[in-house]
């Protein structure tokens, strides 16, 4: 389907205003030290800016963050967002999206990677996606979805305990926080469905619900959503081919920005029509990501979503 055109959305990249302030000021005409040869200065120059490089890369490698973050913000759309919650809800030219490589941990990722083979291992889609949602416990299961925790005690497999699960509400927590710092709000609450995905490109769509590669707004398809973050958990490079997230104008046509999935990337962008996306079909392999969002609205919010985890049994 098509949106009817409105006016696009203004936008600028902060890598732009972060390389205005970094202009080197005017030189002073006056000079205390002999001056070097420009080969010299400009030898000296890519040493201290390579070494400078590698030493932030190893800490951000270490540190497991993007090293070259990447915003663009845009105008928030006026259609969305209502009721405003003042020092929450986006305005003016406060919108955006982020894409952050590294921002999941190799531990971190193995983690939520294991709770989504497990709780897949019960269900799976007869068409190409199949969804796990721990909050209300939907599996898909051929062409409709049952409760991961019934299937769990059907099949006398063990549920998923709190330990088990601890990863996912950490990633969750920093998730968050991330989103508060880089939009500049406050008051953020988790919000329905938050789900691991799974898009299988050996598998053709059996009902309209397995076309999940058309043009979409968050905050139509989802109601409460008002910041989405999609953090990846398998490679587009070596897992699956195609599969990339696709950022269209405001006539859900023409691409602004495509994002090749790599593990630990988190893409987090403001909900609206502001921003239409799609993911472009899997051709082959499986694409695996979560899905993560945040509302401003306080009557939408999950309170202990993985409340369904068992306890750990105590150690004898």
């Amino acid at each position: 389907s098509t949106a009817p055109p409105q006016k696009r959305p203004r936008e600028t990249s902060d890598r732009s205003v972060t390389a205005a302030m970094a202009r080197p000021s005017k030189p002073r005409k006056a000079q205390q030290q002999p001056r070097r040869s420009a080969s010299g200065r400009g030898l000296l120059a890519g040493v201290v800016l390579a070494a400078v490089a590698a030493l932030l890369g190893l800490r951000g490698r270490l540190a497991g963050v993007a090293e070259r973050p990447s915003l663009v913000r845009t105008t928030c759309s006026r259609r969305d967002y209502k009721p405003a919650v003042p020092g929450c809800s986006p305005t003016g030219d406060a919108c955006g999206r982020l894409v952050l490589d590294g921002f999941a941990s190799a531990e971190e990722l193995a983690g939520l990677r294991a709770i989504a083979a497990r709780g897949m291992a019960l269900g799976g889609g007869d068409g190409g996606p199949t969804i796990l949602d721990l909050q209300s416990g939907a599996l898909s299961w051929r062409d409709k979805f049952i409760d991961v925790w019934a299937a769990f005690n059907a099949s006398g497999t063990p549920p998923f305990t709190t330990r088990d699960v601890a990863v996912y509400a950490d990633v969750v927590r920093r998730i968050r926080s991330l989103a508060e710092s880089t939009f500049g709000v406050s008051g953020l609450h988790l919000t329905a469905p938050t789900f691991f995905s799974r898009h299988s490109g050996d598998r053709p769509p059996k009902t309209e619900h397995d076309e999940y590669w058309h043009v979409h707004v968050d905050t139509l398809q989802y109601g409460s959503f008002t910041y989405t973050a999609l953090l990846y958990l398998a490679d587009g490079d070596v897992d699956f081919s195609g599969g990339r997230l696709a950022f269209v104008d405001e006539r859900w046509e023409r691409p602004l920005e495509r994002v090749v999935p790599r593990p630990g990337k988190l893409v987090l962008f403001s909900s609206g029509h502001e921003h239409p996306h799609h993911v472009e079909r899997v051709e082959s392999g499986e694409r695996l990501a979560l899905t993560v969002a945040f509302t401003c609205d306080p009557e939408a919010a999950l309170h202990d979503f993985l409340s369904r985890a068992v306890p750990e049994p105590e150690a004898e």
